[in-house]
C-alpha cells in the first residue's frame, strides 16, 4: 500500500513540471489583414496585428482578441512597438514589405499571403491557410476550415441553382464611383463556384476589380446590385439624393441589397461569410 501511494505521490509531482514542458503557441503578429483572420479561424490569439481600427471597420468577423497589441499602421509597423517584446514570428505580406530588412533585425519575418503567388484566388487562398497552419502547429483545425468553406460553397451552388438574375458586386468609393468585382478574386470564386452570372465583364486588376463611374452600372439594365459596406463617409446617407444612383435600372425597380462589411481580399472565414452572405441576399429574387 505504501509503495503505491509513494507512486501516485510521484506522478501528482511531476505533473507541474510536464504542464511546464508543454510546447507553447508561438507568438505571431500579422500586417496583414487576411493572415490575422485565418490566425484567429485557427484558434490562434494573435500577438499583434496592423490597424486594429480599420479592421473593425472593413473586417469585423472575426473580431480581434481584447489582448492582441495594436502594431500601427499596415505599410508602417510601429518598430519600436515591436522592438520592445518581439514576437516569434511577424507574418508580412507582399503589398506590406517595405519594412521587412529592418524587421527581421528585430524577429524572424516570414512572408505569406494569398494575393503574390500568381495563383487563382481560392487555390492561393487554400495555401496560405496551410501554410499559416504550419507555423502555428494547427494543421488539424485548417482542414477543417477548408472542408468547412467547401461545404458552404457548395450548399451556395444548390440555394443558387434558380438564380437567373445578373449580378452586380460592388463596394462605395465616394458617392461617384464605386468598385465592382469580377474576374479574380473573391467574388469570382463564388461566381464560378455557383450558378450566379457577373454582370461586370470588363477588365480587373490583380486585385478582382475595377474602379468605375456609377453611371456604367446602366449596362446591364436587368442586373441586381448588392453593395457591401461600409459606405465612406457619409456616401450612404446621400444615396437618397444621388441623382446618377436613383436613375439605375436596379434602384428604380427595387433589385438592389446591401451586405455588412466582408474583408473582400481575406481568407476562408471571408469567403464563407460572403457567400453566405450573398445567398441570403440573391437566393430569394
Amino acid at each position: 500500500m505504501s509503495f503505491l501511494l509513494t507512486v501516485v505521490m510521484a506522478a501528482i509531482l511531476w505533473l507541474p513540471a510536464l504542464a511546464t514542458a508543454a510546447p507553447e503557441t508561438p507568438r505571431i503578429a500579422a500586417t496583414n489583414w487576411s493572415v490575422a483572420e485565418t490566425l484567429i479561424a485557427l484558434g490562434i490569439t494573435p500577438y499583434a496585428v496592423a490597424d486594429i481600427s480599420s479592421y473593425n471597420d472593413w473586417v469585423q468577423s472575426p473580431a480581434i482578441p481584447a489582448e492582441t497589441l495594436d502594431m500601427g499602421l499596415r505599410d508602417q509597423p510601429n518598430l519600436e512597438l515591436l522592438a520592445q517584446n518581439p514576437p516569434d514570428l511577424l507574418i508580412s505580406s507582399a503589398l506590406f514589405s517595405r519594412d521587412n530588412e529592418r524587421l527581421s533585425r528585430m524577429m524572424p519575418v516570414r512572408l505569406i499571403d494569398n494575393f503574390s503567388s500568381g495563383r487563382p484566388y481560392y487555390e492561393a487562398t487554400v495555401a496560405m491557410t496551410r501554410e499559416i497552419a504550419r507555423v502555428s502547429d494547427t494543421t488539424d483545425r485548417a482542414a477543417l476550415l477548408i472542408r468547412r468553406t467547401r461545404r458552404i460553397l457548395e450548399s451556395a451552388a444548390v440555394a443558387l441553382e434558380n438564380a437567373d438574375t445578373p449580378v452586380y458586386v460592388i463596394q462605395f468609393s465616394d458617392s461617384q464611383h464605386v468598385r465592382v468585382f469580377g474576374e479574380g478574386g473573391m467574388v469570382d470564386t463564388i461566381i464560378q463556384k455557383t450558378p450566379l452570372e457577373n454582370a461586370w465583364a470588363g477588365p480587373t486588376n490583380a486585385w478582382g476589380f475595377a474602379s468605375i463611374s456609377l453611371d456604367r452600372l446602366a449596362a446591364r439594365p436587368d442586373a441586381h446590385i448588392v453593395i457591401i459596406k461600409p459606405f465612406p463617409r457619409s456616401v450612404g446617407t446621400e444615396l437618397s439624393r444621388n441623382r446618377i444612383w436613383q436613375h439605375l435600372p436596379a434602384v428604380r425597380e427595387g433589385r438592389v441589397s446591401e451586405i455588412e462589411p466582408v474583408w473582400l481580399f481575406g481568407g476562408l472565414l471571408s469567403l464563407q461569410r460572403l457567400t453566405e452572405s450573398l445567398v441570403g441576399a440573391l437566393a430569394r429574387h
